[in-house]
């Protein structure tokens, strides 16, 4: 679980991918690093131990922890010997729009590490030949830290803590294939329990919620990025277009391409 340290928090505006300004291994030697970056956010996954000051606090560096930090912070790092690190400095939308999640500066990957590194990784290795994928795999992770977050929230509505497990593992993992048997077992639930909690809390089944959740994000990556279809579609778990096109179909009363192209239109004549 990605444990959160208590402060600062940032609003963070996630209604479109972020353009990538620098992606990159980064290595320190010196003792102390200042940085404040203007118009980009700061995005850091470290394989180091540390402390990062911003805004006041000193919050520590270990490995597997990723900070995001806004622009116009000033930041200072203190590295304890050479400091190796995946980072990336990003334009996110201005503004604070409705689709706005708060996150604190510094997480704990905890068991969603390897997951984590590998997106960042992915958009590292293919943000010179293939842009857009590499804005995708970046949003792809924010929008997993927010996802996490949200679900930090989901006691309130009285969600079981193992629906709450579950809702989180799904979002992270929408391109993959999702059993109703290995999400239960990763919940420690029987295939059953899980089963009736999903349709008590969330009216729907299992298999009904990962379809809807695989569309929406269709959706959104469809009128908020220029990725094409067929990349879309393997993004959200689907290995068969045609079967993209009908689900898609089904859910939003209209094909993928024809929203796709309703989006590029508008954005050409500037709409």
């Amino acid at each position: 679980m990605l444990d959160q340290q208590p402060t600062p928090q940032w609003l963070v505006p996630l209604q479109e991918a972020p353009h990538i300004a620098h992606i990159g291994v980064g290595s320190r030697v010196r003792a102390v690093d200042e940085w404040c970056l203007p118009d980009l956010w700061s995005l850091h996954l470290y394989g180091y131990t540390g402390e990062l000051e911003v805004a006041g606090e000193v919050l520590p560096i270990a490995p597997g922890r990723i900070s995001l930090v806004p622009p116009n912070v000033a930041t200072r790092y203190r590295y304890h010997g050479e400091a190796v690190h995946l980072f990336a400095h990003i334009r996110l939308p201005a503004g604070v729009p409705e689709e706005c999640v708060t996150l604190p500066t510094m997480l704990d990957c905890g068991a969603d590490l390897a997951r984590i590194r590998d997106r960042f990784q992915t958009a590292l290795d293919f943000h010179a030949r293939l842009p857009q994928l590499a804005r995708a795999e970046l949003w792809s992770l924010l929008c997993h830290l927010a996802g996490r977050q949200i679900s930090e929230h989901d006691d309130a509505l009285g969600l079981h803590p193992a629906v709450r497990d579950a809702l989180g593992w799904i979002e992270a993992r929408l391109g993959e294939p999702i059993s109703v048997a290995a999400l239960a077992d990763r919940v420690g639930l029987s295939h059953n329990h899980l089963t009736r909690l999903f349709r008590t809390q969330l009216d729907s089944t299992v298999v009904g919620y990962v379809r809807g959740r695989r569309l929406a994000r269709a959706h959104h990556l469809l009128t908020r990025s220029e990725l094409p279809v067929k990349t879309v579609a393997t993004a959200v778990g689907f290995a068969d277009p045609q079967s993209f096109n009908k689900a898609f179909r089904q859910a939003y009363n209209a094909p993928p391409s024809a929203v796709r192209d309703g989006v590029i239109t508008r954005s050409r004549k500037g709409g």
